[in-house]
């Protein structure tokens, strides 16, 4: 798994990644028409850990085994589904611990079964296991689900269990401040292995930013657009050994936005061959231009290599949050009031970006007036501004709901072209460029 040789491709959920030299299998037979109810499965494991009882490297718990069904269009609703589990392969080494009664989960010898409505989709999780001390370690064989209704084809999915777990963990990241806007910023995404179990299919590294965008670079990597991308996934073939860690051997660099406070750049590593909802790319999608991105070996036993909560098994990720220099920079946010001649409309003021105190004076365009709301006089929580305090002038908006404060206005006259502004009160912050502090306010006739 070392070197840029080792970068492959694989299309996720269209190709067989084998486990134990036996492929995840899905199926749909039956003699229902094709126009009629049909139900799909969705977010299946492909493969389930079952962590070896007592182990030192983590709980001794498996991970969710989730089953999630939806009704095709235009049929969503499908009532009385049987949803049939076999967990044969599990005796001996698991037991069920708990039974989803709320969904009629129940079990007969070693077969589970649960009865759903679908509307237009259902979720649940059917049971919870405790793995058996002494189970030996390996592949185990298959775990198969079984979705039938009176009106829709059978539906199958089977799952291979392994005894043992992998621990996926990704290197963390320390913030960064005092970042230039529309400079970059470099990282290599770095994870390991800390279970007892190896991961013998592909690896997938999808990596993502806000606030800026990434360079095109990896030429076995596939982006979202072709210019300005904003998410990355480069694929790689196994195996992942237990205590293996690998970092790329070439970082991903993200160029800040030109007008970006803050930003984050983050990285999920998971098996090739599951989705646990996150968003593949297309192999249809944009590749990088410059050279492969390929994988060397580093240390992953330091306490900066992490896993994921709850998700050990299957994946891990790392966030880069930074700070640009304009952190201090207040920026006044515009708004438009919409509304009638002749009508009363509330409209929301937005908070600066960057404010410290969100203190706010309204001009009103031309044509409009400001309708006092004396606090305690409305049914909500929200705070609206108020007359200024020489009884004219702008109006004082301040307040600290999500999103902004209200202003209350009366649409007197239609002038069109009318502006008005919102001006924002620098709080006790050095604010670099005061000329945005100021933003228009404008007025939308609807009749």
């Amino acid at each position: 798994m070392v070197g840029a040789t080792a970068a492959v491709v694989l299309v996720a959920l269209a190709v067989t990644v084998t486990v134990g030299g036996k492929a995840p299998v899905v199926t749909v037979a039956g003699g229902v028409s094709a126009a009629g109810p049909a139900l799909t499965l969705s977010g299946m494991r492909n493969t389930y850990y079952i962590p070896r009882a007592g182990s030192p490297v983590r709980d001794d718990t498996p991970g969710k085994y989730e089953i999630a069904l939806k009704a095709r269009e235009p049929h969503p609703v499908v009532k009385n589904v049987k949803v049939s589990i076999d967990l044969s392969v599990l005796k001996g080494k698991a037991d069920p611990v708990w039974v989803d009664k709320g969904n009629k989960c129940g079990m007969t010898g070693q077969v589970m079964t649960c009865t759903v409505d679908v509307e237009p989709g259902a979720v649940f999780t059917p049971f919870t296991l405790v793995p058996r001390p002494g189970a030996a370690p390996g592949p185990a064989g298959a775990m198969t689900v079984t979705v039938t209704s009176p009106t829709t084809p059978t539906v199958r999915h089977t799952t291979q269990v392994v005894i043992g777990a992998p621990v996926i963990t990704a290197r963390q990241a320390a913030k960064r401040t005092g970042v230039e806007p529309g400079s970059g910023i470099q990282l290599a995404p770095a994870f390991g292995n800390r279970g007892d179990t190896g991961i013998d299919g592909g690896l997938s590294l999808l990596v993502e930013a806000s606030g800026a965008t990434l360079r095109r670079l990896h030429s076995n990597c596939r982006y979202d657009k072709a210019v300005a991308p904003t998410k990355a996934q480069c694929d790689f073939p196994g195996p992942l050994p237990p205590g293996a860690a690998f970092k790329t051997d070439a970082p991903f660099t993200a160029e800040t936005g030109a007008t970006a406070i803050h930003g984050r750049i983050s990285y999920t590593v998971l098996r090739a061959h599951e989705t646990f909802g996150r968003t593949r790319l297309p192999g249809s999608a944009p590749r990088g231009t410059g050279a492969p991105l390929g994988l060397r070996p580093v240390d992953g036993g330091g306490s900066d290599f992490a896993p994921l909560m709850y998700w050990h098994a299957d994946q891990a990720m790392s966030d880069l949050d930074f700070d640009t220099t304009l952190i201090n920079d207040l920026q006044a946010v515009g708004f438009t009031i919409k509304g009638r001649v002749g009508e009363t409309v509330d409209a929301q003021v937005p908070y600066p970006r960057n404010f410290a105190d969100p203190e706010m004076a309204v001009t009103l365009p031309e044509g409009v007036s400001l309708v006092t709301v004396p606090p305690g006089e409305h049914t909500s929580d929200m705070v609206y501004c108020e007359p200024g305090g020489s009884g004219g002038g702008p109006a004082e908006c301040h307040g600290y709901q999500v999103g902004g404060t209200w202003v209350r206005v009366h649409i007197d006259r239609r002038v069109e072209g009318a502006r008005g502004s919102v001006h924002a009160l620098s709080g006790p912050k050095a604010d670099p460029d005061r000329e945005n502090d100021t933003a228009p306010i404008t007025v939308e006739y609807t009749g």
